[in-house]
């Protein structure tokens, strides 16, 4: 399925028209199969748009003739998006818009990627019920190894979940993994489960949980020479969450209680503080940092960075450039050291902490994030 956020960033701002956003909202909420109401409509683009939404979703709905059919639901009025109005959509954005489904249609609720079968996966599959829970499944012909299991959501809803690690660390085998994955399986959401190096802003400490909002390539740019001085010019090109995805993450800041919850179930060393989540720029490269002058670097253009690791990056832009129906993203990765102050000691327990809050959150969360009509 398309994201709204793709749809609305296809045109320019200025030719962000009424017309357009409404129509938009009405093909993402798959009017043109399944009538939706105003109300919905209404719902999405204060989501999405804030305060540059129509003034009356309503009237604008009863205007467009031809590109929207009102239809009668006992005392509500839904709306349906005509082929006309389709059409006038892939007019106005450029983009195929495909409303065909089946072939289309989403396989997987949940697709995991991590880095490493220790402590990363592992702690991916205890927390989901353990190795007897799983079984491998997928084509011998792969390069991976893929695993699936189901859970049940906090609503009750069976979610079907494959899981791989990438051939090595870093962002190319990350991509890979991921695109092979989602050809395959078609998940609904892609997350990067694992751990990764933390900054020391921000109060951080050992497993506090790193979501990627952007995901940077530092790496990426150019290296010139000016006045006898070497320096590197950064060209990066940012990913950023869904944001609905985004919104839910908001309410986790804080002193959440999951996180209490997940500190009572390890047995091992605990930090003094019970921990938290930081959401914001993540820097991805294919380097392990035990440098702090290099962070120090990478912080003169992120100056809020949370921390860096090896893959997110590579899994985002996976996910960004799939093919219909594209899943939608995120990073869970928890904290197991502050780059130029290397240890093994907390790998563990990060992992413990990453996997843990991944499937707490999606219980917990998923029918918000994909209600029954998407």
């Amino acid at each position: 399925m398309i994201e709204y956020a793709t749809l609305l960033s296809a045109v320019k701002p200025k030719k962000r028209s009424d017309q357009y956003k409404i129509l938009a909202a009405l093909f993402y909420l798959k009017a043109h199969a399944s009538p939706v109401s105003a109300r919905a409509v209404k719902q999405l683009l204060r989501l999405h748009c804030g305060k540059a939404i129509p003034a009356n979703v309503n009237a604008s709905l009863r205007a467009y003739t031809g590109y929207v059919e009102p239809v009668a639901s006992g005392s509500s009025r839904l709306w349906s998006l005509t082929s006309k109005g389709v059409g006038r959509l892939r007019s106005l954005s450029g983009l195929p818009l495909s409303t065909s489904s089946g072939a289309q249609a989403f396989e997987t609720d949940l697709g995991i990627i991590c880095a490493l079968d220790h402590p990363e996966l592992a702690a991916v599959i205890k927390a989901l019920g353990g190795p007897n829970a799983w079984r491998e499944i997928g084509n011998a012909r792969f390069a991976h190894i893929y695993r699936e299991t189901h859970f049940t959501t906090n609503a009750g809803k069976r979610l079907k979940v494959v899981a791989t690690t990438s051939t090595s660390m870093g962002l190319t085998a990350a991509a890979i993994a991921t695109t092979q994955l989602v050809l395959q399986f078609r998940p609904r959401v892609v997350a990067m489960v694992g751990i990764a190096a933390g900054t020391r802003s921000g109060n951080k400490q050992f497993g506090d949980v790193l979501v990627a909002d952007p995901s940077v390539d530092y790496n990426s740019g150019k290296v010139v020479v000016a006045g006898g001085i070497r320096a590197f010019l950064p060209d990066p090109y940012p990913i950023g969450l869904n944001p609905r995805l985004r919104s839910l993450l908001h309410k986790y800041n804080g002193n959440h209680p999951i996180f209490s919850d997940i500190r009572q179930r390890w047995t091992g060393s605990l930090p003094k503080e019970v921990n938290h989540l930081h959401v914001g720029p993540l820097g991805a490269a294919d380097q392990v940092i035990d440098d702090a002058t290099r962070i120090e670097e990478i912080q003169k253009n992120w100056r809020k960075l949370i921390g860096v690791e090896m893959e997110t990056y590579g899994v985002y832009r996976a996910c960004e450039e799939a093919p219909e129906p594209k899943p939608r993203f995120v990073s869970f990765k928890a904290v197991c050291d502050f780059a130029a102050e290397k240890t093994d000691s907390w790998q563990d327990y990060a992992a413990f902490v990453a996997a843990e809050f991944t499937v707490a959150f999606f219980k917990a969360e998923w029918d918000i994030l994909w209600p029954e009509n998407q």
